[in-house]
């Protein structure tokens, strides 16, 4: 049986070339013209390199590849990264590539071998990818260890008895952990302020709908400033349920957020509707958090104030703590 071996390597899906010892394309199949982006006629007799400039590093690389499968040894090279022009583009603009090249000699009259590439490009964008992720959730299991540490210490500080400790403790790793799912799932870049909001003042504690008006724009927070916010959150709910406007018939709590001309960010928790409400003698661990931990954290300041009629807490912090949703925050590794 006769086979016409020139239809059957034009028809092969892998992508092929026969390069000779000048390094000149002899021979191409279609699959290799899709692969690299360039028709048939731009390809036969154009040297590699002159068809695709190289960095002087890459080229020795592929260079010393295809000496070697001339010289009859089969070389192989593993995922290197070769920019291929698109022609389409009208500014000619380069796409990161990476390939595997897979060279075999021949036996011919004159020396040439086979040159094989497969685009392997997804597969290194999705290790990478991968790598980021992985990196990112070591970098945030950091942080939230590096918190929970701090919480153990401060509110066994605060509690004079194991019983005091255990709830107190349990209470605020859960507000964490809430926020933490949160920035698991489908929000890796962080969330807004009103989710964290609407995550902790909800449920069984709020007396009344109206209980609690909330009142700013869609501001995005970094996963370390979330994380901050949703115990500063914790705090203030829980000690308005046991002292303040939670607590009260008739008591509410008004929260508001803005964005002043200089660019920082003030929030503003207030309560109202109590009656002769008086500072307490001894700073729990909750108001320390709010009016120390969590500015120096955000870097910025704060202050809480018990008035006969609700108690009060402002926060300022500098414009890179936030930015509005739809901004695109830029990358930075350091970030929570």
């Amino acid at each position: 049986m006769r086979h016409d071996f020139a239809k059957i390597f034009d028809l092969t899906t892998a992508a092929y070339a026969i390069i000779n010892d000048s390094y000149e394309i002899q021979l191409v199949n279609d699959a290799y013209c899709r692969a690299v982006g360039r028709d048939r006629d731009a390809i036969i007799g154009a040297n590699v390199f002159d068809l695709f400039p190289e960095t002087t590093v890459r080229q020795r690389q592929i260079r010393t590849a295809f000496d070697a499968a001339l010289n009859g040894q089969s070389t192989a090279i593993e995922e290197i990264h070769y920019p291929i022009i698109d022609m389409s583009s009208p500014d000619d603009a380069p796409t990161d590539m990476w390939w595997t090249v897979n060279c075999t000699p021949l036996d011919d009259e004159t020396p040439c071998f086979l040159c094989q590439i497969e685009n392997v490009t997804a597969t290194v964008q999705s290790r990478k990818t991968r790598d980021i992720f992985a990196a990112e959730l070591q970098h945030r299991i950091g942080n939230v260890l590096n918190v929970v540490q701090i919480l153990a210490r401060k509110t066994a500080k605060s509690s004079r008895t194991l019983d005091d400790y255990l709830p107190a403790f349990d209470a605020r790793i859960t507000a964490l952990g809430k926020t933490h799912a949160y920035l698991s799932g489908q929000n890796w870049n962080g969330m807004t302020l009103r989710n964290i909001l609407e995550q902790h003042l909800s449920g069984n504690l709020i007396p009344r709908p109206d209980a609690i008006a909330l009142n700013g724009p869609d501001w995005h927070l970094s996963v370390l400033h979330a994380q901050a916010f949703s115990l500063a959150i914790h705090e203030l709910m829980i000690n308005s349920v046991a002292h303040g406007a939670l607590g009260a018939d008739g008591g509410k709590i008004n929260v508001s957020w803005d964005n002043p001309s200089d660019g920082s960010y003030h929030f503003s928790w207030l309560e109202t509707g109590l009656k002769n409400l008086t500072e307490p003698v001894e700073t729990g661990f909750g108001l320390q958090m709010l009016t120390t931990l969590l500015p120096g954290q955000l870097g910025g300041e704060a202050s809480g104030m018990f008035r006969p009629d609700g108690f009060s807490y402002t926060l300022t912090v500098p414009q890179n703590a936030a930015v509005p949703v739809g901004q695109r925050r830029p990358s930075n590794a350091n970030q929570g």
